[in-house]
């Protein structure tokens, strides 16, 4: 899957009820956690935001891939946590996992980064090179091998490159001059070569000029500087968006939807939006409602679904838990799909939704991907996480003291908080029995939405003393 690089937004998420307090704008996560992929220094799920840290200074993109997770810095470094199976973090190890964002040595003057399936890293420099590592049991790497490789290494005869792509074995560059490059696993002509065989260093795609955007899951696309699509590879579900069903395209072939900006793609399923309204066409499968509209009926031509105004889409990077999103021009996030780890950030962990759905607890989203893992339990035992750049919504503690256990988590939860801890103090003055005595944090306090409030209730004190 891959992504367009917003700019930074600040404007407040459309139609939240509670009011949004100026935040540190940085890296947020939330779904599964098996390998610290949220990078707060835990392996603890969370369906709430939380903030990966370390990270030294601007944020400029971040990138999921199999419970791998990276960030591009401003100053060009990158910077990658959780899974290291494959020595995909970069680090000169397989050691592992890794909970909070290590800085990737020998790696300068980036541009782009992707982290794809199995286990690859890929960094783009300000000079049109390309940098490979992890898994390269497809030749994914591009050096005429198939050895892997735990560090960085330039993928050689490439230049001029401005955008990489990349997804289960194999990987598409775009050059300066609007051609595409590819190579890697080829099993349903993902390549676009003509052939069906796997390449070890980057071949010609067939038939492309002019090109302005790639993406690439199961199957591939590009966009011409015109807006016509093309797609080729796999059509499983319809993913190529022809109309039809089935086998696979060796050549790429344009499709009917026209003036496209950015698209996103997995395994089976297509989102891509188009220019001047911002509207967005989805197809593929959608068996857990991934195209969001309404139904998990799959399309196997481009649908128009029911978002407006939308800068960015994304999907998650292989079809294990598909969940998708958008984020508007306002700054505001929608997710919709699969959910079964919290990745749509709705402060639940459930089969999901098939319509879209604004998040209420990020705002100023600038950027948003979702990454897959596969945990102890093997294949169909999936996963799924969410990073976002933006800024948590926060909230005022409203003044609980003197209400009971009951009241006081009801006042929380109508302002998007939750009753944190509960613990009991003697209350020698017999006014409070039963009730909050003091809570913590005070009232007025401005927290991030979906925060924990705990509070002390007063028990009635030990004969002799008796209340009235």
């Amino acid at each position: 899957m891959i992504l367009a690089v917003a700019g930074a937004i600040t404007v407040a998420a459309a139609g939240l009820a509670v009011p949004a307090a100026a935040s540190t704008v940085g890296v947020y996560g939330f779904g599964n956690n098996t390998f610290g992929e949220l990078g707060n220094g835990t392996t603890a799920a969370s369906s709430l935001p939380v903030a990966a840290l370390g990270l030294p200074g601007t944020v400029r993109q971040v990138a999921a891939g199999y419970g791998t997770s990276a960030a591009l810095l401003a100053d060009g470094t990158v910077w990658t946590w959780g899974n290291n199976v494959n020595g995909q973090l970069g680090y000169s190890t397989t050691a592992g996992y890794v909970t909070t964002p290590q800085k990737v040595p020998g790696l300068s003057g980036i541009t782009q980064i992707v982290m794809a399936w199995p286990g690859d890293g890929y960094a783009l420099g300000s000079d049109g090179t390309v940098w490979a590592w992890g898994d390269n049991s497809d030749g994914q790497l591009g050096n005429g091998g198939t050895t892997s490789a735990i560090v960085p290494a330039r993928v050689p005869g490439l230049n001029q490159v401005t955008q990489v792509a990349a997804a289960n074995g194999h990987v598409l560059v775009r050059r300066s001059d609007g051609t595409v490059a590819a190579w890697g696993e080829n099993n349903n002509g993902e390549l676009g070569d003509g052939t069906t065989l796997n390449r070890l260093t980057p071949v010609q795609v067939q038939v492309l000029t002019g090109i302005t955007e790639i993406a690439t899951g199961s199957a591939s696309y590009a966009v011409r500087s015109d807006g016509t699509l093309f797609s080729w590879g796999a059509n499983f579900n319809g993913l190529l968006g022809n109309g039809s069903t089935g086998g696979y395209v060796t050549t790429p072939a344009p499709l009917s939807l026209s003036g496209v900006t950015q698209l996103a793609t997995n395994d089976d399923s297509t989102l891509a939006v188009v220019r001047s309204t911002g509207r967005v066409f989805a197809w593929g499968s959608n068996a857990c409602g991934q195209l969001g509209d309404g139904t998990t009926v799959a399309k196997s031509a481009p649908e128009l679904i029911g978002l407006a105004s939308v800068s960015q889409v994304a999907v998650s990077s292989t079809i294990l838990e598909d969940s998708s999103a958008a984020i508007r021009s306002d700054g505001s996030l929608w997710t919709w799909g699969c959910n079964y780890s919290g990745q749509l950030d709705n402060g639940t962990s459930s089969a999901g939704t098939p319509t879209p759905t604004a998040v209420a607890n990020l705002t100023g989203v600038s950027q948003f991907v979702i990454g897959d893992e596969i945990p102890a339990g093997g294949l169909f035992d999936s996963a799924a996480y969410g990073l976002a750049i933006g800024s948590p919504v926060q909230v005022a503690v409203p003044r609980v003291i003197g209400d009971t256990t009951g009241q006081a988590s009801q006042a929380l939860l109508a302002v998007g908080l939750t009753l944190g801890t509960v613990s009991t103090r003697v209350d020698s003055t017999c006014n409070n029995i039963g009730k909050v005595l003091s809570q913590s944090p005070a009232a007025g306090t401005m927290v991030q939405l979906g925060s924990a409030v705990s509070v002390t209730i007063g028990q009635r004190p030990a004969p002799p003393h008796v209340c009235p």
